[in-house]
């Protein structure tokens, strides 16, 4: 339950989840390297396995707790972590260089934000999925807006029945667990991170058939039962899409001249 709170669930650090991505993680929040992301947390944190409007409470009793630190701490002795920047010669001298790290470093140098993170979809990688995901949640949390971000959402739509694929490097084993048992709490965290993507946008957007996406999917997703969820998500994917680009469509924002910058972000010169 502790680590519910902590880095690995928290869309700031975009590349790990509980049982994805070992060593060390990156927050984009505090542009920081987390050495233990497992026992690392912040006020500013923002789950990944669950929509942030559903933990609410949660999350604010989290922030009131780690209110007197301004970033990072120790989630178990609450004592405040220095912020410790980027290096790529650290991590080449040191060889652990992390490639998805090393992306997340870089992200604040590519402008506009939405061109990178559009970049990152497509694919069938466990942790590129996940970080993707996270990516978009992000987006739209610091904008505050859905009218920026939809095509960013529909591109985590097309992939959510998609079944992630994990590299045995990628997974984070605990003692007493078999890599397989480590591969499939991987899929449920990039499964649940993609639907919250989905919720949040709804949320945002207001459109409630996307909001309360997980009550539309027949008890597959509350028992794990992946062959029949994975076949209510391909059924789902056709309407969400649809309900997406209607709603954009209606509110005059779906794709205006010029149609490759969103609405608030200026073109290239």
């Amino acid at each position: 339950m502790e680590q519910l709170f902590s880095c690995r669930n928290c869309i700031h650090n975009c590349g790990q989840s509980l049982t994805i991505g070992r060593g060390s993680g990156y927050c984009l929040k505090h542009d920081s390297v987390i050495l233990e992301p497992g026992q690392t947390t912040c006020k500013y944190l923002h789950r990944k396995d669950l929509p942030r409007f559903v933990v609410d409470e949660a999350i604010r009793e989290h922030a009131a707790e780690f209110a007197n630190f301004s970033a990072l701490v120790n989630l178990r002795t609450k004592k405040a972590i220095q912020r410790l920047p980027y290096s790529e010669k650290f991590v080449w001298e040191k060889q652990i260089f992390d490639p998805i790290v090393h992306m997340l470093a870089q992200y604040y140098k590519s402008q506009p934000s939405w061109v990178f993170v559009q970049a990152l979809s497509g694919g069938v990688d466990g942790r590129r999925a996940l970080t993707h995901s996270a990516l978009v949640r992000r987006y739209m949390d610091r904008c505050a807006t859905w009218v920026s971000s939809y095509r960013l959402v529909l591109s985590v739509v097309q992939e959510i029945s998609i079944e992630p694929c994990f590299d045995s490097e990628s997974l984070v084993v605990e003692n007493g667990e078999t890599e397989d048992d480590a591969r499939e709490e991987a899929r449920w965290d990039v499964v649940f991170a993609r639907i919250a993507s989905v919720q949040e946008y709804g949320f945002h957007s207001g459109v409630e058939t996307l909001m309360w996406a997980t009550d539309q999917l027949d008890g597959a997703l509350s028992e794990l039962d992946w062959p029949r969820l994975k076949s209510e998500l391909e059924t789902k994917r056709k309407q969400w899409t649809k309900d997406i680009i209607d709603h954009a469509a209606t509110e005059n924002v779906f794709f205006p001249p010029p149609d490759d910058s969103p609405p608030g972000e200026e073109p290239p010169a």
